[in-house]
């Protein structure tokens, strides 16, 4: 990320929690931290305990946040931003603490130069998952998908559907909410099993190859520790010394099948990154 791409992401980071901006101009900007801001940014987690505790009147920090250092005013500081910063892990953190859910509403234009009256938004639930193919390589998909909660319909790419939506976190006016029919575990139910039904169709090349290649590691480590026996029986006079360096041979050798096994062998790890409900007026088409 280029420091234009950051100063957008976090611009859009507090803007999300309505933290005013105190000043902003070209080189650097200053934010006032909401609480739930500070408690993950501030890094004093014993004046949040003391104020919690006491119950007085909290005072949350102002940051100011630098862009273009050769352009600041004189006498100004503040924190840069590079990538991979400490802070800009810890807005990462907060961004994905806090953004595991979210409920949105379309924003409607207006008809005529009048807002349309008492429109019906239709509930959708969009999941964000990631679909992790595994063996001794690795494969990430992401699968976006949206289930309207009336008519059950799923459709891919829900994600890349909304973004060109005017969405905002509370309810427009002149809108209402329709009843949804479909509660969310049925209908994360229903989308678990869209995504079975969509990996069951997806290539299996790759399973195969990581299958003959994990047996391949198993045959040479047959062969390695079945040559090793071999030697110990020839070389060992006593039979209890023998007996013991036969058996941590065998202790060995189910030590790296297992690892093998679990270095080698395919699986698909299926996880959720985030979830929100969308109130929409558009309809949006599979």
């Amino acid at each position: 990320m280029n420091q234009q791409e950051i100063r957008n992401y976090i611009e859009t980071y507090f803007k999300a929690f309505d933290s005013p901006f105190i000043t902003e101009t070209p080189s650097y900007f200053t934010v006032q931290l909401p609480v739930e801001v500070d408690k993950d940014l501030g890094n004093r987690p014993f004046y949040w305990t003391y104020v919690e505790k006491i119950g007085i009147e909290p005072n949350p920090l102002q940051l100011t946040f630098v862009f273009e250092p050769d352009s600041l005013p004189e006498g100004l500081k503040g924190e840069e931003l590079p990538y991979g910063s400490r802070r800009l892990h810890q807005i990462f953190d907060s961004a994905k603490k806090h953004g595991k859910f979210v409920r949105l509403y379309e924003e409607l234009g207006t008809h005529n130069g009048r807002p349309r009256s008492s429109f019906p938004l239709v509930p959708w639930l969009g999941v964000n998952y990631k679909a992790e193919f595994i063996c001794d390589q690795k494969k990430d998909m992401l699968l976006s998908l949206g289930m309207n909660l009336i008519s059950g319909s799923i459709i891919a790419d829900f994600y890349q559907k909304v973004q060109s939506l005017e969405l905002t976190p509370k309810l427009p006016d002149y809108t209402f909410t329709m009843q949804p029919i479909f509660g969310i575990d049925s209908a994360v139910e229903k989308i678990e099993g869209y995504i079975t039904r969509e990996l069951e169709q997806h290539d299996t090349k790759w399973a195969e190859y990581a299958l003959e290649r994990l047996k391949e590691e198993k045959e040479l480590v047959e062969s390695y520790y079945g040559e090793e026996a071999t030697r110990q029986e020839s070389t060992e006079e006593q039979e209890s010394e023998h007996s013991e360096k036969l058996q941590k041979l065998l202790v060995e050798k189910n030590t790296r099948l297992q690892e093998l096994t679990w270095q080698f062998e395919p699986r698909i790890q299926v996880s959720a990154l985030n979830i929100g409900l969308f109130y929409l007026q558009t309809p949006l088409l599979s």
